[in-house]
């Protein structure tokens, strides 16, 4: 009993050294069950990123049905500046964005970094940056933010091949003033096929596409969002809502306050004004918001004058009495019965 005691007091001490002494940065390889089923592999010079993706496909992992791999590097930002392009490890790689979502956000909250999501059929992928990789990763797990941002390349393939065919990479973390600097670094590195526009820092909103890009995004999304998917089908707004739309678009706040068509832009209006057909419901409708309503009364000999039909316009008066309906305002502004039978009234 004596020796068991001193043993085990022996080994309990040696374990908590360790637990207490672990550095990670000093330690690139770790020990299995210190790390809780995560793989880990020590960095690593590779000629480029092909060579070390082929690399982690020869290794066969198989941690509770699903796999991470983090890789560390004892090598600062300054360094990675100043090295080569063949130092090129990432950060941690998740298989599967779908699989392992929790892990994703969990790991990278209020980490900044440069990210890559990989379309592992086609083998195309996005680089983007973050100062919070774990909200911009959210948004990405978000369908309707993808739906919103249906301009952007990378949003319209998640929601085609869905999440289980992309893997998320992390290249690196670093601080949030570097970011357009790390990557630019790797948008000429890894020139990826999803990004529209590669320059670091920028925004999508107000870049000039090509006629040809322009053509590619209108035949990928014809036909997709109409009917049922519409934004607006079923909805409605309030009159408050209205009130605030009209209060804000009225005056100097009008984009089109004191401009003018050009001919050019009347003729081109016009002409795709020419066969436009509106449904009959379409046209009462268009009557009733912009026509003069018109009540007809017919004369009787014993009950004077009686209501015989009610209208939205005067043209459709007119119509149901085959005369025009000039004629009929001019009758009901004057106050004239016509043809000594009919009268017209707006109430």
């Amino acid at each position: 009993m004596y020796y068991l005691v001193i043993i085990l007091f022996g080994v309990g001490w040696i374990l908590l050294s360790i637990v207490k002494n672990y550095i990670s940065t000093k330690s690139p390889i770790s020990h299995k069950y210190l790390n809780h089923g995560i793989i880990s592999v020590p960095a690593q010079k590779c000629s480029n990123f092909s060579k070390y993706n082929q690399f982690l496909n020869s290794c066969q992992f198989d941690v509770y049905n699903s796999w991470k791999v983090r890789v560390y590097s004892t090598s600062s930002l300054k360094d990675k500046d100043e090295s080569s392009d063949d130092q090129f490890i990432p950060a941690a790689i998740y298989e599967d964005a779908s699989s392992m979502q929790k892990a994703i956000l969990k790991d990278n909250a209020g980490k900044a970094g440069i990210y890559m999501l990989t379309n592992k059929l086609t083998g195309d992928i996005y680089v983007g940056q973050s100062i919070d990789l774990r909200k911009r990763f959210l948004n990405y797990f978000n369908l309707s933010y993808l739906n919103r941002r249906n301009e952007l390349i990378i949003c319209r393939a998640i929601i085609k091949y869905g999440y289980s065919k992309f893997s998320v990479t992390i290249l690196e973390y670093c601080d949030k003033c570097d970011l357009d600097i790390r990557e630019q670094h790797y948008f000429d590195t890894l020139n990826p096929k999803y990004n529209i526009q590669k320059i670091a820092g920028g925004s999508s909103k107000g870049l000039i596409l090509s006629e040809e890009t322009k053509n590619k995004i209108s035949k990928a999304l014809k036909g997709i969002y109409v009917g049922e998917k519409a934004y607006w089908y079923g909805r409605t707004m309030s009159d408050a809502t209205k009130e605030i739309m009209s209060s804000n678009r009225k005056g100097e706040l009008n984009p089109l306050y004191g401009k003018s068509h050009s001919e050019e832009t009347k003729e081109l209006m016009r002409q795709k004004a020419l066969g436009r057909k509106h449904s009959e419901e379409t046209k009462l409708l268009m009557s009733s918001k912009r026509g003069n309503p018109v009540n007809i009364y017919e004369k009787c000999s014993s009950e004077g004058y009686k209501l015989i039909g009610s209208f939205v316009s005067a043209r459709r008066a007119g119509k149901f009495l085959g005369i025009s309906g000039s004629t009929i305002l001019r009758h009901m502004k004057s106050g004239m019965v016509f043809k000594d039978r009919y009268k017209f009234s707006s109430k």
